[in-house]
């Protein structure tokens, strides 16, 4: 069985030659190779939490911020960041949270009303309401008040991660626990009795389906629309004997509905990657692909359709990604007139197109802003209530780059 896991893998990696591995350091400008987490603003720019500050790169330049440059920073170990729709950066640390309102940062504490100092993870839901994963459980900031809720809401062992399904419920991956559900009402706890393969959560994805994929210490576990459990992914990313347990750093979902997680073992042996589920097969890249090293914390996907990964050895962007990309429609070429806009967007098809085209649009975090089918050549897009910033507009198979200014 491990041979011919390993023959796919193979197979897979020869087919896949395309893809592209760039990776930055402490060499390139980051303030620390140590880093936590990632988050994408809604004008492309990528915020780094490290062990040394924070960190903004728009591509070639990293702008560090640190206590000593920015004394509003609650402490230069940080370990969770997050940028909100309006472009306001919420920083984790052991010491509070701080935002950055684009000049300063103000730390906000339990004095405040979070739940505990200890920050775990940040992420701003759908309805603009920012959640704040703790040590202790989770705290909702909305309309400058921050609301705390801990056991027996979120049980013992606190929060480590959160997502949100499209009904409105926000998930938690719960430290000890496994998965907890908040309504808006009720908190509901889905746990091991429940079919998760452990207990111990550290991330969850939600695909287009609104399946949840829940990473854990043991490996994948699948939740339905419906929060029940499916099916379990255990082996995942292929580890030398007598290793075969997958414990999952990150699970996030592309643009194309691939599942990609992060894998750290740190125990008889030292391996770790980043896998990726595409057509009902699971594929893995390690350090002698081109990422920074094994020790990968978390994963996020930006405009482009490109994955970022932290690690404690540095960042690395995985670009020109092809997975799957033979199953995709092709659109052919086409054009976005005009470009910068601000009401509307001409969106023209060029050269020869069969049947239905998928055009969608996202903002530069990945999120999906609207989707349609369409057969014309022509699409007229109105943007006039859509947030200034930059955005992907995806056509079948291209990509173009639209800015929005008003």
């Amino acid at each position: 069985m491990k041979q011919l896991l390993t023959l796919v893998v193979l197979a897979l990696s020869l087919q896949l030659s395309a893809q592209t591995f760039t990776s930055w350091t402490t060499a390139d400008g980051l303030p620390s190779d140590d880093v936590r987490d990632v988050a994408v603003a809604p004008d492309g720019t990528l915020w780094f939490a490290t062990a040394q500050g924070v960190a903004a790169f728009d591509g070639s330049t990293f702008t560090v911020h640190n206590t000593t440059t920015h004394p509003g920073l609650a402490n230069n170990d940080t370990y969770a960041i997050a940028v909100t729709t309006t472009g306001v950066v919420w920083v984790g640390t052991d010491f509070g949270v701080s935002v950055y309102d684009g000049s300063s940062y103000t730390t906000y504490t339990s004095a405040n009303g979070l739940g505990d100092d200890a920050v775990k993870n940040i992420k701003q839901a759908p309805n603009g309401d920012v959640w704040i994963a703790t040590i202790n459980g989770a705290t909702k900031y909305t309309g400058g008040t921050f609301t705390a809720f801990g056991a027996p809401q979120i049980p013992f062992g606190g929060a480590m991660h959160v997502a949100f399904a499209s009904n409105g419920d926000v998930l938690f991956s719960g430290g000890l626990a496994g998965v907890v559900v908040y309504n808006g009402t009720t908190f509901t706890t889905i746990g091991t009795a429940d079919g998760l393969v452990s207990g111990r959560v550290r991330s969850i994805a939600v695909d287009e389906a609104q399946n949840k994929w829940v990473g854990t210490a043991e490996g994948i576990s699948v939740l339905n629309a419906s929060n029940t459990h499916t099916t379990d992914h255990l082996n995942v990313f292929i580890l030398p004997p007598p290793d075969e347990l997958n414990p999952i750093t990150d699970v996030v979902v592309d643009q194309s509905g691939r599942v990609w997680a992060g894998v750290y073992v740190d125990y008889l042996v030292t391996v770790g990657g980043v896998s990726y589920y595409s057509n009902g097969v699971w594929g893995q890249y390690e350090e002698s692909d081109g990422l920074a090293g094994p020790n990968v914390r978390r994963l996020t996907v930006d405009g482009d359709n490109d994955i970022w990964v932290t690690t404690s050895t540095g960042i690395t962007e995985i670009s020109n990604i092809s997975i799957g990309m033979a199953e995709r429609a092709s659109a052919g070429g086409f054009n976005l007139y005009p470009n910068p806009a601000s009401a509307y967007v001409e969106v023209v098809r060029e050269g020869s197109f069969t049947g239905a085209v998928v055009m969608e649009v996202r903002d530069a975090a990945g999120r999906l802003v609207s989707a349609t089918t369409t057969t014309a050549d022509r699409i007229r897009l109105d943007v006039s209530s859509m947030e200034a910033g930059l955005y992907s507009v995806r056509l079948g198979d291209r990509v173009q780059k639209l800015l929005v200014q008003h």
